[in-house]
C-alpha cells in the first residue's frame, strides 16, 4: 500500500504543469524555469514541446517581433496559459504592473497572409491568453481554429490587417476585459475596395462570450457571431466608431445582445454612409452562408431566438436594424426590449422584416437632430409592440399601443450627441446607467 501511494504521488508530481519565463534579454540555452534562467525568443517557445497545462509568461514591457504559436493544450482544471510576469523583491509574479508584454507584427508578420494570426492556436483545447498586447499584424491578431474552450482575458489587440480576434469552429470561446482597436486595416489600405473583417468574430463557433470588452475605431463589424454560431453572449461591452456594424448577428441563432453601449463618431474616416457609421446593432441572414449563395449552411440555420435587451445606441445609421438578405430569412421569436436609442438616423429600421413570435417593448426611441426618425415603417410582420416611447409622435399602424408615450423624456433636452470625435469624448458612466435601468421600466420614464 505504501508503494502504491508513493507511485501515485510520483506520477502526480511528474505530470504537474510547469511555468516558463521569457524576457527580451534572456538566453534560449537556459532552462526557462525562472526569471534568471528565462528564454529570449519566440522561436524558442515555438520549438519547445510543452506538457498539458504548462504556462509561458513574457516579462512585462518587453517586446518581441514575430509569430507565436500556442501548440499545446490544457485541461478543464489546468489551462495551457500564455501571459505576463513581473519581478518584485526578486520574485517572478504572474501579471503586469504598468505595461503588457508586446507581440509585434511590425507590418511583416505573420507571413501566412490575411487569414493567419500573429498569435495562433490550432486544434488545442483549454488555452488561456492573458495580459498580452498584440499589435501591427499583417493578418489577424489572435486566432483560434478548431480549438474549444479558448479564453482571452485582459488582452489588447491594436492594428490588424484582418480580424482582430477570430474564433473558427471553436466552441465555448470567450474574450473579456479586453481592447480590440484599429481592426480590418485592409479596407482603408485597399482604397476601400476590399471586403472588411470584424474586430471580433465567431465563425461556426457555439457558446461564445464577449464580455466587458471595448472595440474601437475599426473598419468592419465590431462583434460578429456568424455562419451558424449558436448561443453567443455579447454583454456589457463598449463599442466606439466602428464603421460597418457595431454588433452583427448574421446567421447566428440564440444570440443574446445585452447591456452594450454602441456610439458612433463625427470622424468621417469611420462613416459608412453620408453622415454616420453603420448600424449600431443588426441581425441578418446573408445569402452567402447558404447553398443557394455558395455556402454550406442549411436554410433553417438563421438568426432566430435573438435577444436584444437593455442596450444603448447613439449616433449610428440605425440604432437597431433588422435585415433579411436571404429569401428564407425569418427572425423568429426576436426579443427587443428596454433599449435606449438616441439620435441615430433611424432608431429602429426594418421592422417590416419577418419576425413571428417576436416582441418590441419598453424601448426609448429618441430622435433629436433634424432629419432623424424613430422608425422607417409602422408595419410589423410578426412582432408585437407595446409600451414604447416615440419622440416623433404616434407612428401609427401596428406600433400603436395604449401604453406608448410621446413626450416627457429628459434625454430630449440633451444635445451634441453628433459631436463626438474621440472615445475620450464619451460619457460612458452616464450611458452605462441607462443600460442598467430596470428592464420593466415604462417607456415614459425620464432618464437621468
Amino acid at each position: 500500500m505504501r508503494l502504491a501511494g508513493f507511485l501515485a504521488l510520483f506520477v502526480a508530481t511528474s505530470c504537474q504543469a510547469a511555468t516558463y519565463y521569457v524576457r527580451s534579454d534572456g538566453n534560449d540555452s537556459a532552462s526557462g524555469q525562472s526569471d534568471a534562467a528565462a528564454w529570449a525568443s519566440l522561436e524558442k517557445v515555438n520549438r519547445q514541446s510543452f506538457k498539458p497545462g504548462d504556462v509561458v509568461l513574457f516579462r512585462e514591457g518587453d517586446r518581441w517581433e514575430g509569430r507565436l504559436a500556442v501548440d499545446w493544450s490544457g485541461t478543464d482544471s489546468s489551462y495551457a496559459t500564455v501571459g505576463a510576469y513581473y519581478v518584485e523583491n526578486g520574485m517572478a509574479l504572474r501579471g503586469f504592473r504598468d505595461r503588457r508584454p508586446i507581440i509585434e507584427g511590425a507590418g511583416r508578420y505573420p507571413t501566412g497572409g490575411l487569414y493567419d494570426a500573429l498569435v495562433m492556436v490550432k486544434t488545442r483545447d483549454y488555452v488561456r491568453i492573458e495580459n498580452l498586447e498584440v499589435r501591427n499584424s499583417e493578418g489577424r491578431g489572435i486566432g483560434l481554429a478548431n480549438s474549444n474552450y479558448g479564453v482571452l482575458v485582459n488582452v489588447v489587440v491594436d492594428g490588424t490587417y484582418g480580424a482582430g480576434v477570430h474564433f473558427l469552429r471553436s466552441d465555448h470561446g470567450s474574450i473579456s476585459r479586453s481592447l480590440v482597436t484599429h481592426a480590418s486595416l485592409i479596407f482603408p489600405r485597399s482604397g476601400r475596395k476590399h471586403a472588411w473583417a470584424p474586430a471580433i468574430a465567431f465563425v461556426d463557433s457555439d457558446s461564445g462570450r464577449v464580455v466587458e470588452t471595448t472595440v474601437s475605431e475599426s473598419y468592419g463589424e465590431g462583434i460578429a457571431p456568424n455562419h451558424g454560431s449558436r448561443g453567443t453572449l455579447i454583454e456589457d461591452n463598449r463599442i466606439f466608431a466602428v464603421r460597418a456594424v457595431g454588433i452583427y448577428a448574421d446567421a447566428a441563432p440564440n444570440t443574446t445582445i445585452r447591456r452594450n453601449i454602441v456610439v458612433g463618431t463625427a470622424n468621417r474616416e469611420f462613416w459608412r454612409g453620408t453622415d454616420s457609421v453603420g448600424a449600431g446593432i443588426a441581425i441578418n441572414d446573408e445569402q452567402y452562408h447558404y447553398k443557394a449563395g455558395g455556402g454550406s449552411l442549411p436554410d433553417d440555420v438563421q438568426s432566430k431566438d435573438v435577444k436584444i435587451e437593455s442596450n444603448v445606441v447613439v449616433y449610428t445609421s440605425s440604432g437597431i436594424a433588422l435585415w433579411g438578405a436571404a429569401p428564407q430569412a425569418s427572425h423568429d421569436n426576436l426579443i427587443i426590449t428596454s433599449n435606449t436609442l438616441i439620435d441615430n438616423d433611424r432608431q429602429i429600421g426594418g421592422l417590416d422584416k419577418k419576425a413571428p413570435g417576436g416582441m418590441l417593448a419598453d424601448n426609448v426611441l429618441l430622435s433629436v437632430s433634424k432629419g432623424t426618425v424613430d422608425v422607417n415603417s409602422a408595419k410589423l410582420s410578426g412582432l408585437t409592440a407595446r409600451n414604447n416611447y416615440f419622440s416623433r409622435g404616434d407612428p401609427g399602424g401596428a406600433l400603436r399601443h395604449p401604453g406608448n408615450r410621446y413626450d416627457g423624456n429628459a434625454l430630449g433636452k440633451k444635445q451634441h450627441w453628433r459631436e463626438i470625435n474621440s472615445i475620450d469624448d464619451v460619457d460612458w458612466d452616464d450611458l452605462e446607467r441607462m443600460t442598467h435601468a430596470s428592464p420593466n421600466r415604462s417607456a415614459n420614464e425620464s432618464q437621468p
